[in-house]
């Protein structure tokens, strides 16, 4: 019986050491590393999309320039009027674009120029804010589509609006602005926020907001 004994033994530390068990404690470990992993991930994503979700935005527009101006502006340059209206410039940027501390406003303000079609129907001006992850950038997690303007053509100035909340997680965040014409898109702009936090002399956390648009 002692016998018996002392060769499964033998027989197991054999099965231990072999090239089959081996690699077994290998693949295991490997997917128990990846699962933290992925874990940690969806931990980050889920509490950046929490704190975004709860982040109230803000819109504003107003026209600077009017139907009547950008018209005539138009038919000088180029002769006629379009058909329908169209978007001849979209642009956006963050602001301030400099180091910001937690609380303060960021704002993502745009400049939209349309030209009135010589049919005089109204257009429905839109502009759309999405703010994706900075670990995952095919996730969204916050949109909005507010509208801008419902005229025929002008100059118009739209400001989105919120506040970094504590504790979002420090990372690149791209931001994506887009315009919409009549439900339809006319323009797009990517812009980008980074948020890193950095030790001061004093010991503060500051936020450090990038302004990049593409």
């Amino acid at each position: 019986m002692r016998m018996y004994t002392v060769i499964v033994s033998l027989a197991s530390l054999i099965l231990l050491a072999s090239p089959t068990r081996a690699d077994f404690w290998k693949d295991l470990r490997d997917a128990v590393e990846e699962s933290v992993t992925d874990t940690a991930e969806d931990i980050a994503i889920g509490t950046a999309e929490q704190l975004i979700q709860n982040m109230i935005i803000k819109y504003s527009t107003r026209r600077t320039r009017s139907e009547k101006e950008v018209r005539e502006e138009y038919e000088e340059e180029q002769g006629e009027l379009p058909r329908f209206a169209t978007a001849t410039e979209y642009r956006t940027e963050i602001l301030p674009g400099s180091l910001v501390a937690p609380g303060d406003d960021v704002r993502i303000r745009s400049y939209i120029e349309i030209i009135p079609g010589n049919t005089g129907e109204e257009a429905r001006i839109e502009e759309r804010l999405t703010i994706w992850d900075n670990e995952n950038n095919s996730v969204a997690l916050k949109d909005m589509t507010k509208e801008a303007g419902k005229e025929s053509g002008g100059v118009f100035r739209g400001e989105f609006s919120f506040t970094l909340p504590e504790g979002l997680p420090q990372g690149l965040y791209p931001i994506t602005t887009e315009l919409l014409l009549n439900g339809e898109m006319s323009g797009d702009r990517k812009l980008q926020l980074q948020l890193v936090l950095q030790k001061r002399n004093s010991g503060a956390v500051v936020l450090l907001a990038s302004n990049q648009d593409q």
